[in-house]
């Protein structure tokens, strides 16, 4: 058994409903309590305990609580927010709320006109496919080409092609992409998503869905182990090639599968901070050839050219790929919970600090070898890539079960990732390529929290931050969770926490700082934001080099959104504080974030018999 299959297996016994552990008193628990817990004798938190504390979120009413494990950045919201006595209500429903799989204004649609799909599916294969590279493009041109010509065709070939306008529509506001979803559904049942390639590339499109949709009433978890329950079955895992006989087409599709069911069970177990389904020594692990499309029609596999455009999307593709495996070293050894597991569950890690900077070392190599291009797709690529390699430098550096007290100089570079995270999303978002999915709303809001978390606890950090700066990223922040929070309710909440704590951060370096405020730059500064221009798609990118210069400007008190320093002091991160001394404070706040995070990715329905 190796260590991350133990991950997370340590359970708090906790109430099956929302957290709530304040009305019982650290005294009236037994000493092995305390010791799960992390709790001392008279109620201190001990933070070492916490850098894997497990999390029980309930996600609704008449539903169990949810697990949310260490790499989710559950202990980052316990520790930053805990201290928060904000009344929130939990987040609620229509009691008629239909237990359907998807809700839809419009009921299901038909085909659109050719051209909107036309348009529709080039969206698709520009902005989502070539981080999932699941169908061979000129084969689903063809398909529905077909379909547009003779009508439905075999069921596959319907669903997947309702489900790719679906997806098209969620990266288009005010596009039905549920009532496509619906449509696509009715052929659901007629699938073999066990037992044929086609069924699985259905189920991942089905689970991508899911990753950009709210209203899709399925659990992506549940979802993702179907998909590696096929792999398994397809043999996908195997490196099976043209010397088997299959076609070179058939070779890479296989592979190429197979690397986005390996990418995806990655990303959402660190998010859920769960367990890694499908191993790395469990495969094979050959990487795609790197051939675009039209090269894969080829029916001679000795000539592998690639076409002559510059931009080749698979490049991309096989390089978040190469990210995947990065990502699996660290929730192998980072973040399991069971530090004495077998010899042969995983090599053991001598050195845990040296184990982290040879990590970091091969993630910046990562980083300096993403493909380059000019084209807009190219740049949009390029974005993705640095936004995923910010985002994994996050989950090592910041506090895990391996290392529950990062050094000052791990968390300095933490604090330097979340700040290019959210200045890359930003990037993305004032050229219109922003794709408000479960990850873009999850990876914004962790990476703010982790800007508040790197300043409380490095005293340097707090220092050296320029507090205009500052305020611009939080402004780009706030302002980004508002328009996510147009498609994930819980966006908005996670903002109004998230501004509440920002107001809370600024206030107090104001007042850490030695240099004199005049009254009226204090009055300018109680009523700055970032100027309109951050919200425009037409302002010019900044380069990966560029720093965000911070131009400030006098708002309406009453606008909302708008990122203030308020009036009245706030003391809960005074540096006197420590963080045992606010840990043991109100907890609603931790529970709201981490519903709002996780409220709509885990549905209840997930059956697919």
């Amino acid at each position: 058994m190796s260590t991350d299959t133990l991950e997370d297996t340590q359970t708090t016994p906790l109430n099956s409903g929302a957290l709530n552990q304040q009305q019982i008193t650290a005294t009236d628990l037994p000493q092995e309590h305390l010791r799960q817990t992390g709790r001392t004798a008279n109620g201190a938190v001990n933070t070492n305990a916490l850098s894997h504390e497990i999390g029980l979120v309930s996600l609704g009413t008449n539903l169990d609580s949810r697990y949310i494990g260490p790499s989710s950045g559950y202990f980052l919201a316990r520790v930053m927010l805990t201290s928060k006595s904000r009344a929130a209500s939990p987040p609620t429903r229509d009691p008629n709320f239909s237990i359907r799989l998807v809700e839809a204004a419009h009921g299901s649609l038909g085909l659109p006109r050719k051209e909107m799909a036309e348009e529709l599916c080039d969206a698709f294969f520009e902005l989502v496919h070539p981080q999932y590279p699941v169908l061979h493009r000129p084969t689903f041109i063809a398909t529905l080409n077909k379909l547009y010509e003779q009508g439905d065709q075999d069921p596959v070939s319907s669903f997947q092609v309702y489900m790719v306008l679906a997806i098209s529509c969620r990266l288009k506001s005010g596009l039905p992409g549920e009532s496509y979803c619906m449509s696509a559904l009715k052929y659901f049942d007629r699938l073999n998503v066990e037992n044929s390639l086609q069924g699985l590339q259905c189920l991942i499109l089905l689970t991508l869905f899911a990753m950009h949709s709210p209203s899709v009433r399925l659990n992506v978890w549940y979802l993702n182990y179907q998909c590696i329950a096929a792999v398994l079955d397809l043999g996908l895992q195997r490196d099976i090639t043209t010397r088997s006989g299959i076609s070179l087409l058939e070779q890479e599709m296989r592979t190429r599968i197979f690397w986005v069911v390996f990418t995806l069970d990655r990303t959402i177990a660190t998010m859920m901070g769960r367990p890694i389904g499908l191993r790395d020594e469990a495969c094979e692990l050959r990487l795609p050839e790197g051939l675009d499309d039209a090269s894969l029609m080829s029916t001679s596999n000795a000539q592998h050219s690639t076409s002559d455009s510059p931009y080749n999307p698979i490049a991309y593709s096989v390089h978040l790929f190469r990210l995947a495996r990065i990502n699996s070293e660290i929730k192998y050894v980072a973040n399991s919970i069971v530090r004495h597991a077998p010899a042969y569950a995983y090599p053991a890690v001598i050195n845990i600090y040296e184990w982290q900077r040879g990590v970091l070392q091969q993630l910046d190599q990562w980083a300096n070898e993403i493909p380059v291009g000019d084209e807009t797709q190219a740049l949009h690529m390029k974005l993705i890539c640095r936004q995923r390699y910010h985002s994994l430098r996050m989950v090592l550096l910041r506090p895990s079960p391996a290392i529950p007290k990062p050094t000052n100089e791990a968390l300095e570079q933490c604090y330097h990732s979340a700040q290019e995270c959210i200045r890359t999303f930003d990037k993305l978002y004032r050229s219109n390529l922003l794709v408000y999915s479960w990850t873009t709303f999850y990876s914004l809001a962790l990476s703010t929290l982790t800007l508040f978390y790197c300043i409380k606890t490095v005293a340097k950090i707090a220092q050296d931050t320029d507090v205009p700066t500052l305020m611009s990223d939080l402004s780009i922040s706030s302002s980004i969770l508002s328009a996510t929070g147009e498609h994930w309710s819980g966006a908005k909440r996670c903002r109004d926490i998230l501004d509440d704590l920002g107001r809370s951060t600024v206030r107090q370096l104001f007042e850490s700082s030695r240099q004199p405020v005049s009254p009226e730059a204090q009055r300018r500064r109680t009523r700055s934001t970032v100027v309109a221009d951050q919200r425009n798609p037409s302002t010019s990118l900044l380069s990966d080099n560029d720093t965000v210069t911070p131009a400030l400007m006098d708002v309406h008190p009453e606008t909302e959104g708008a990122f203030e320093v308020p009036l009245n002091l706030f003391d809960d991160f005074l540096s006197t504080v420590s963080f045992a001394d606010y840990l043991s404070g109100n907890e609603a706040n931790v529970d709201v974030m981490m519903q709002s995070l996780f409220d709509d990715f885990g549905s209840a329905e997930s059956n697919f018999g």
